[in-house]
């Protein structure tokens, strides 16, 4: 007996919702195969190949608009590509300032070059009159890398009240029969300090650069000197308190890799290397104070260990980790990573670029936001940003987060809300978050700096593989925030190294 019309119209209605479910299913699953660096927070060395030749064609792309001219919209800000990024040529970009040699007022030496003979008759030209400069060129150069050797001989003085009194050591010698001096010392410790060369690598190039044998175990006791020394002189604790001092701070961390043996202790299950930094660079210019540090897992009670974050009451730029946000009611503000949130939008807009065109719009009011704050920082006779400008991008962002939470409030999905809900209603909650950089010079839009801050633990761990314990760890971390935060204040990293090992190390400006 063939079906009635009401059980045909029940399959129909049944059928409908299970393509509907599937379709969502499907959605999800080619989200998931589509995320890469670019759309979420996924590391780039986590991109699978069609992402890389995506990433490759982007860049070609950029270079050909860059080619032709800013592309610019009707709304009067730059137009953005095929997933809602901003096309840019490679290299440097209109307005920045490159580096280079420059010649100096008072050379160390000066070598007049004669010329050989007459360049006309070919005679000589040792009696010819007192010639003059044609032409300068100054050369910047290294001495030979030799080493030279001095014999420190501690005399020893009798007084006449009897007493014999020996000369001590010279400040940096250890001590004999023989041993290094303070600038192979500083050199060793300077290049083992960085993320990327292992201390055996550092022992083997120290070694061809002087011509004689460095052990990695000379290499390893340079490290624990120089750690010792800031330790004794409290390096970190100062760098601590100036940083509690700050009216803005930026933080961010990344897993650290340990030994299987290291991560096996107690409270080392999930190591993590943590940074704090003042955003000078990001906001006008001015020296800034990097600290880093590690810990065994990514809890609150780790971050309040540090004794930075928890005490601290100015604005804390940041991107939405969970685990920062209980601090957010003793901070004066809090600034949402906005290359997090351009990166989620243009998620959420690849999802359906019809249904989710919302995200576009949002994307592209925050962008031109980020452009004009960026615009009047860098000119230094501009007044304020124009407020009418900002007053509607804020309008144009509101609107579209409603239209995201209005049109994906019923939209299925295959697991909980629609990712597109999910990140307007977020988007909504944290409104003075995201646009809190709008009213403040001093704040940047993004946390890029503590994430390029922290880059370099992560190329330490492609090159040294991991770190046989939490507290070797820690000690890089020391030893980074010293060298890092001394150059940003105009001390070369070498004689800061020199300097600490003296018992002289240079120490963070405390606030006023």
């Amino acid at each position: 007996m063939p079906p009635s019309y009401e059980e045909l119209a029940a399959l129909v209605i049944e059928q409908a919702a299970l393509i509907e479910a599937l379709r969502a299913e499907v959605a999800g699953l080619r989200r998931q195969v589509d995320r890469d660096s670019s759309n979420s927070s996924q590391p780039p060395s986590t991109d699978s190949p069609a992402a890389k030749a995506r990433a490759k064609a982007d860049r070609r792309t950029a270079g050909e608009q860059g080619e032709q001219g800013e592309q610019q919209s009707s709304a009067g800000w730059p137009s953005t590509g095929g997933v809602g990024r901003v096309r840019r040529r490679q290299g440097g970009q209109r307005g920045h300032r490159g580096s280079g040699l420059a010649p100096v007022a008072t050379p160390d030496k000066r070598e007049p070059v004669e010329p050989s003979g007459c360049a006309g008759c070919g005679t000589a030209l040792t009696d010819a009159a007192p010639g003059t400069v044609a032409s300068r060129v100054q050369v910047f150069d290294l001495p030979e890398f030799t080493l030279g050797v001095t014999e420190y001989r501690m005399m020893r003085r009798r007084c006449g009240c009897g007493h014999t009194t020996t000369a001590p050591l010279p400040a940096g010698v250890r001590g004999g029969p023989a041993c290094y001096g303070p600038n192979v010392t500083a050199a060793a410790t300077l290049l083992a300090s960085q993320d990327v060369l292992s201390v055996e690598r550092t022992a083997d190039l120290m070694s061809t650069l002087l011509g004689a044998v460095v052990s990695t175990g000379f290499i390893s006791s340079c490290l624990t000197r120089l750690d010792d020394a800031l330790s004794t002189a409290g390096f970190e604790d100062a760098l601590k308190e100036a940083l509690g001092g700050q009216d803005v701070l930026g933080t961010d961390e990344t897993p650290a890799p340990l030994t299987t043996t290291a991560v096996r202790e107690p409270d080392c299950h999930n190591p993590h290397v943590y940074t704090v930094r003042t955003m000078r660079a990001y906001t006008g210019g001015g020296a800034d104070l990097v600290w880093y540090g590690a810990a065994g897992d990514r809890t609150k009670t780790s971050i309040n260990a540090f004794g930075i974050i928890n005490t601290f009451r100015g604005v804390l730029v940041r991107d939405d980790y969970g685990g920062y946000t209980s601090y957010d009611d003793d901070l004066a503000g809090v600034q949402q990573c906005l290359a997090h949130v351009l990166r989620y939008l243009d998620d959420a807009h690849a999802i359906d670029t019809d249904a989710q065109a919302w995200a576009r719009q949002v994307a592209d009011a925050l962008r031109a936001a980020i452009h004009e704050i960026n615009t009047t920082r860098a000119d230094a006779q501009a007044a304020d940003p124009d407020a009418e400008l900002l007053a509607r991008l804020r309008r144009r962002y509101d609107n579209g987060v409603a239209v995201g939470i209005s049109a994906n409030l019923s939209r299925p999905w295959h697991q909980g809300n629609h990712p597109g809900l999910q990140l307007a209603r977020r988007l909504k909650r944290k409104a003075a978050q995201v646009w809190l950089f709008t009213t403040r010079r001093d704040v940047p839009a993004t946390n890029n700096g503590s994430e390029s801050a922290i880059r370099g633990f992560k190329l330490a761990a492609k090159v040294q593989g991991c770190w046989r314990t939490l507290a070797t760890l820690q000690r890089h971390c020391r030893i980074r925030s010293y060298v890092i935060s001394a150059r940003n204040h105009g001390r070369r990293p070498i004689d800061a190294i020199r300097d600490a090992l003296t018992a002289n190390p240079w120490m963070p400006p405390q606030a006023a």
